[in-house]
Order: structure tokens, then C-alpha cells, then sequence
């Protein structure tokens, strides 16, 4: 009888983990729709700028991922904080509070931080200026 028991439980355990590896298998495709709805690339001047809006959810000032790729410009001439600015549905231009820079050379990652004023819009345009001589970038959200 003991036996039995011990098969039971152990069925029961193998089982419970099973629906937690596919509960978690779920959430991470979720997650990565989700992230690639959220993200708007741009090619010009022998960079690709990928750029992901990182908390659509507003509980604070907007936060964005640049990542930079190129074969051909050393992208450490570009200072992202000083070349970026994020605009409202009004018009209004908002500079980076903060820069988080990783990588350098030909592949770049940077997380750019808004104050929180900046939040609250029906649409957020990102625009990164100058970078491997295309005068522009702009990268659009439409919320809400």
C-alpha cells in the first residue's frame, strides 16, 4: 500500500511540473509578441536602429532600447543622449533623463529613460537625430 502511495505522489509531482513547464513555455511567447509589437526598426546610412518602447504601462517616465548594428560606422561618435528626443502628441519635446549605454564600436545597445511627464499620451514619437549622416529617425507609438 505504501508503494502505491509513493507511485501516486510521485505521478502527482510529474504531472504539477509539466503544467508549470507549460504554463512558462506560454508566458515567454506571450511575452516575445508582445516585445516585437512594441518594436520599430529604421535602415539608413549603414546602420539598422532597432528600438523597443520598454514600459508601455506608464507607471513611470518612458523607457526605451536602442540597439545599433553596422559593418561600416564606429557608433561610439554618437552620443544617443544628446542626439534623442522623445515627442508627445502635442508637440512637445522631451530630453533623456537617463542613459544606460552597453556595447560600443559596431553593435550598441542603449536604454534610454524620459521623465515622467512625457507619459500620459495617445502617441510617442521617438526621434534620434544624425546618426551615419541620415538627418532623422523617428520611431512612432500610437497608445491607448
Amino acid at each position: 500500500m505504501a508503494d502505491i502511495m509513493r507511485r501516486m505522489k510521485s505521478q502527482a509531482l510529474l504531472s504539477l511540473i509539466g503544467v508549470i513547464l507549460v504554463g512558462l513555455s506560454g508566458t515567454g511567447q506571450s511575452f516575445g509578441a508582445a516585445a516585437s509589437a512594441l518594436t520599430r526598426t529604421n535602415s539608413g546610412g549603414g546602420v539598422t536602429a532597432k528600438v523597443t518602447y520598454l514600459n508601455p504601462e506608464g507607471l513611470e517616465g518612458p523607457r526605451f532600447q536602442v540597439v545599433l548594428d553596422t559593418h561600416s560606422v564606429d557608433l561610439d561618435a554618437f552620443d544617443l543622449k544628446n542626439v534623442s528626443v522623445l515627442r508627445d502628441d502635442a508637440g512637445k519635446d522631451y530630453q533623456p533623463t537617463q542613459m544606460e549605454n552597453k556595447g560600443g564600436g559596431h553593435h550598441r545597445e542603449v536604454t534610454l529613460a524620459f521623465p515622467k511627464s512625457a507619459s500620459g499620451s495617445k502617441r510617442l514619437e521617438l526621434v534620434i537625430k544624425n546618426i551615419a549622416g541620415v538627418k532623422e529617425r523617428s520611431f512612432r507609438w500610437e497608445l491607448k
